[in-house]
């Protein structure tokens, strides 16, 4: 999905059609991130409050990255924020997030032991976990949003396999 330029200048000058077409081609994109970060309670209060900042804020957009990218950053940013003012938990949607060759599908007793596992993990490493795994972005795309070099992310993409396969293992589950 690309946006134009123009498009995108359009709507920082307050183009409500241009803000319009914007809004229909992020709004799946960016409830989806928001869902996984915040949950389904608080999925629709932060995803109005990620539009309000990035309609809000549009102008100070210079073009030196992916639009697509700064809006998923933005998305992200608002929904820890949130977290941190309620100062609750990340939650990932596990039926989008499938690790290695190990699924989840049809299997309710291996979901639940799945979520109780990936609830162990960091936030941060469930975060890059999903950017990764579910939503399949590139380590650069991944470095931009968490806000870390490259290779940090793929580090912590290991380190969080390695701790959910380990999770896993604590709980019974059988390779």
């Amino acid at each position: 999905m690309v946006i134009a330029r123009e498009e995108v200048e359009s709507a920082a000058r307050g183009d409500r059609e241009s803000q319009r077409h914007i809004y229909e081609l992020l709004i799946d994109r960016i409830y989806r991130t928001v869902f996984r970060i915040v949950g389904a309670s608080d999925v629709d209060d932060v995803s109005q409050d990620v539009f309000l900042q990035l309609f809000a804020n549009l102008h100070q957009f210079r073009f030196e990255s992916d639009f697509l990218t700064w809006t998923h950053r933005l998305a992200v940013n608002q929904a820890l924020q949130h977290l941190r003012r309620r100062k609750r938990t990340l939650v990932v949607s596990i039926e989008s997030l499938e690790v290695g060759p190990m699924s989840t599908q049809g299997d309710p007793d291996l979901k639940e032991l799945f979520d109780v596992a990936l609830s162990r993990l960091d936030a941060e490493l469930r975060m890059i976990l999903d950017l990764k795994e579910s939503q399949q972005l590139p380590y650069s795309e991944i470095a931009e949003i968490v806000g870390i070099p490259e290779g940090t992310v793929g580090s912590r993409l290991n380190r969080a396999r390695r701790e959910l396969k380990s999770h896993l293992l604590s709980l019974g589950w059988e390779e």
